[in-house]
């Protein structure tokens, strides 16, 4: 019985009282005292905090104060309460849940056919008008046709959308790539000065940023997170000012 009480709550000391307050009836300070042999102290804090709980009450008499335990069962309405109170706040609990679950995601993209993927994804989960942040390829990758011709395909649909791309790119690619830019109306390249070398391409808007990597076996990696797609376009804001 005592565990069962201690699972509900109660110290070891709120027990004793409890029990020999509903065994005894109304019953002074004094004698919870000496029957308990709890020090005086500890019998006054237990019995406040078994009066907040709802488990003692007490009458005031010309002796002073007198304590009675509450009847047994309202252990069962404290609980139900108790209950009532977490089902209560089990709707706001799950919309943490689902924050915290939405906050961070990823996804990875292999091959030719992965890379195409993620390229249109960008595009279609990019909204119409939306500024998308890129870190251009560097001129050695662009020197693989068939990926220039995608990535010209693919910045077409995108300006359907109106999307607005910024794009920094390696100075050596202004005559690959960079020509085709210029054909785009809602495309504006800045080039980074000989020497600079992006080791990936990077696409970043909203909550998103897509990592390319071109080699033999295209890869590519997704991040959904807030805070980090920030951190990505306040560095290209500053990457942005100094390139020309």
């Amino acid at each position: 019985m005592e565990n069962v009480l201690k699972n509900l709550g109660l110290t070891s000391n709120e027990i004793k009282i409890y029990l020999f307050l509903l065994k005894s009836g109304k019953t002074s300070t004094g004698l919870i005292i000496k029957e308990t042999n709890i020090a005086n102290s500890r019998v006054y804090q237990s019995l406040n905090s078994l009066i907040i709980k709802g488990l003692v009450n007490y009458t005031i008499e010309k002796t002073g104060k007198k304590f009675q335990a509450a009847d047994p069962q309202v252990f069962i309405q404290i609980e139900e309460e108790r209950k009532k109170k977490l089902e209560s706040i089990i709707p706001d609990l799950e919309k943490i849940k689902q924050t915290k679950e939405e906050n961070t995601s990823s996804a990875i993209y292999e091959g030719f056919e992965g890379f195409k993927t993620a390229f249109k994804k960008i595009i279609d989960d990019c909204p119409e008008n939306e500024t998308i942040y890129i870190w251009g390829f560097s001129d050695q990758e662009l020197s693989n046709e068939s990926l220039r011709i995608f990535l010209v395909n693919m910045n077409t649909k995108s300006a359907q959308k109106k999307q607005n791309l910024k794009i920094l790119m390696d100075i050596e690619a202004k005559s690959s790539l960079g020509k085709d830019r210029l054909r785009e109306t809602y495309s504006e390249v800045r080039y980074m000065p000989k020497g600079y070398i992006s080791p990936a391409s990077i696409d970043v808007f909203g909550e998103y940023v897509y990592i390319f990597l071109w080699g033999e076996k295209p890869f590519v990696f997704m991040i959904k997170n807030k805070l980090i797609a920030q951190s990505f376009k306040q560095y290209h804001s500053f990457l942005w000012n100094i390139a020309k």
